[in-house]
């Protein structure tokens, strides 16, 4: 799913992907970092933006600012970000009147990120030389991945930014892609309880749901809980897990079962008879 999304990034540069971390300013969005073995120990970069929906408490000290978004809003959260950033590139006529089409009352609102985070991203990114983006899984087989790899497109043709891929040694194989900018789609509610799939960092994770005090008052669940998980997709026999550190209303599914669905997902959570 990985390289099927990067192929979509329509852009002759061939060097446009890069394996290297050695940047002077990174976006990190769609990924809890600390579930990618190794990238911790790789990050160095003083200026780094973590964006995502759940808070990962190891960006803590990591991160210079931290921004958490709404679960699906992903294709909102970067075209709002393109915007504020290349507002002062010589951006082409049809990437203005996307721009100028933009309902960011709207999509602020909807997707929790606000004006001044946006230009507090600004404020770091403005004298950097070297832009990285770090695209996680979120966006691999989210609904619009089609339109988003086009506004990721923005970043590289009008902001000099790279597309970080441990794997872009072995070259992206580009697919067709037109280049005509959609409107952002309504957010999709994600109303009741959500989960996100995420990689298991061992077997035993994957007994598990982990969720946030809020969640488990919202989901009226005890910590030790034997529960049903059931998706749209798949029904899971858990264990449900308090983790005090998270914070948020989505709990963490680990999962290596291949479900090539968007990671954020409606849930109903039923208790099993003891």
């Amino acid at each position: 799913m990985r390289a099927e999304f990067l192929s979509l990034i329509n852009n002759p540069n061939s060097e446009v992907f890069t394996d290297s971390l050695d940047s002077d300013f990174i976006i990190i969005i769609g990924m809890l970092p600390s579930r990618k073995e190794g990238l911790l120990e790789k990050l160095n970069s003083k200026n780094i933006v973590y964006m995502s929906v759940i808070e990962d408490k190891a960006m803590t000290n990591v991160a210079k600012i931290q921004s958490r978004y709404e679960a699906g809003s992903e294709e909102g959260v970067l075209a709002i970000l393109a915007k504020e950033l290349l507002a002062d590139k010589n951006i082409d006529e049809k990437t203005k009147e996307f721009f100028e089409n933009l309902d960011e009352g709207y999509i602020s609102a909807e997707t929790n990120v606000g004006e001044e985070e946006l230009e507090e991203i600004n404020e770091l990114y403005k004298d950097s030389k070297t832009p990285l983006l770090l695209l996680g899984e979120d966006f691999y087989a989210h609904p619009r991945k089609r339109n988003i790899a086009r506004i990721v497109n923005l970043f590289v043709k009008y902001g000099n930014f790279k597309i970080y891929d441990e794997n872009s040694s072995n070259g992206i194989v580009q697919n067709s892609i037109d280049d005509v900018l959609e409107d952002v789609e309504e957010l999709e509610s994600f109303d009741g309880s959500v989960v996100y799939t995420c990689t298991p960092k061992d077997r035993d994770e994957e007994e598990l749901l982990i969720g946030s005090a809020q969640f488990m008052m919202a989901a009226k669940l005890k910590d030790g809980d034997e529960i049903f998980v059931i998706t749209q997709n798949a029904e899971h026999q858990r264990k449900f897990v308090l983790d005090s550190e998270l914070k948020g209303t989505v709990a963490l599914l680990p999962s290596s079962d291949g479900d090539e669905s968007y990671n954020y997902k409606v849930a109903k959570i039923i208790k099993r008879e003891s």
